[in-house]
């Protein structure tokens, strides 16, 4: 059997990758009564923080247990369309199908939806037909829907969806799902939808029943030695205790940075790799946290292209100008909510940089550009 990996993409799989439970990481409880009061809810998070582990595993548990039919399914495909409502919205429906096919070995959406009366169906409302469809196929079980990636739709695409999803809310559980579970990085409290040039064009009136905003945070102390520790157990390559204060202010738990540093020690080093009685030195450690910072990975190029959008530098800058817990006040608090949501910032009990790494990052990107403030200004 294959020596198990920190995974650093796409969901974590147990055969695969070291792996903490991913339904230990939320409320389970409250999602499932959530669930049973027939609600509608959100559930966000910075992106790689292991979203869509968490609900790949919610499926499998409410699957599991029998009394609902659990879907998963990620729609990102439908943001390709920008404002093409019809093409964005088939996207999404042909997402969902496809999925019901894949997890639920169930064919009967795509027929309806490529066969059957599906076609015929305008796409204003072809996303809530077929939910109805879905959702009536088998009444004994209702449908709970575990949409992925929801924020990514932009414009009239997301306005759409989301009016459709609402347009059926009152037919639950009979004839709609009896919850949906919107998944995105942003907290879709207002669903403030910009057009092109930046203007909201629809607030929260296009969703307006959502129950529950539930964040999904980053790995405690514990959890965070406890996931390094599984590669201990499974090859016995020991780390120096040294380590575990560094990792913790390196990352603070975030679930990427967790496994990439634990993937460079541990894979990307060659030398522990081919000798596991080789003890993981501090030495060894901060070696691969200088690989990983100058590496360019996805997450940290991402999150490179975000500190350069306006409204995060306004957020940003004025914390390495001054070192103050303060923000430009030209910033609004929608700006403030974003950046947070970016994961790049924690905002308690003062503003600052997520983490020791994210700092270091926001120092090469913005430092240059920012100049301490005049005592006068």
């Amino acid at each position: 059997m294959a020596e198990k990996q920190f995974n650093t993409v796409g969901p974590s799989k147990p055969e695969l990758h070291y792996l903490l439970d991913p339904l230990a990481r939320v409320d389970l409880q409250e999602i499932e009564a959530l669930i049973e009061a027939q609600r509608y809810f959100v559930l966000h998070a910075p992106r790689q923080t292991g979203k869509t582990t968490v609900l790949l595993a919610l499926m499998e548990h409410l699957n599991a247990h029998g009394r609902y039919r659990a879907l998963y399914a990620n729609i990102e495909t439908a943001q390709a369309a920008r404002g093409n409502v019809e093409r964005g919205i088939t996207a999404a429906c042909s997402a969902i199908a496809r999925s019901a096919q894949v997890y639920l070995g169930d064919t009967r959406l795509d027929d309806w939806l490529l066969r059957g009366e599906g076609r015929a169906v305008e796409a204003e409302e072809k996303l809530s037909r077929l939910l109805a469809h879905w959702s009536q196929l088998d009444p004994a079980r209702p449908a709970v829907l575990l949409l992925d990636e929801v924020d990514a739709l932009v414009g009239d695409t997301l306005i759409s969806l989301l009016r459709q999803i609402r347009a059926g809310y009152a037919q639950r559980p009979q004839a709609f799902p009896q919850t949906v579970v919107l998944c995105g990085v942003r907290d879709v409290r207002d669903y403030r939808i910009h057009s092109g040039g930046g203007d909201i064009i629809t607030g929260g009136s296009a969703f307006n029943i959502k129950a529950e905003s539930l964040r999904l945070g980053n790995f405690s102390r514990e959890e965070t030695v406890a996931l390094w520790r599984q590669h201990t157990e499974a090859t016995g390559q020991v780390f120096d205790e040294a380590i575990w204060p560094e990792l913790w202010q390196d990352t603070q738990g975030q679930p990427w940075l967790v496994n990439a540093l634990g993937h460079e020690c541990t894979w990307k080093d060659k030398a522990l790799r081919l000798n596991r009685a080789q003890p993981v030195t501090l030495a060894h450690y901060w070696a691969a946290r200088e690989r990983l910072i100058q590496s360019r990975a996805t997450h940290l190029d991402q999150l490179t292209d975000k500190l350069r959008e306006p409204r995060v530098h306004r957020v940003i800058a004025p914390l390495l100008a001054g070192g103050q817990a303060l923000w430009d006040p030209l910033s609004s608090i929608d700006d403030v909510e974003y950046v947070e949501d970016t994961g790049l910032v924690a905002l308690r009990p003062q503003m600052r940089a997520a983490n020791r790494i994210y700092a270091r990052l926001i120092e090469q990107v913005l430092g240059r550009d920012v100049q301490a403030p005049s005592p006068t200004a």
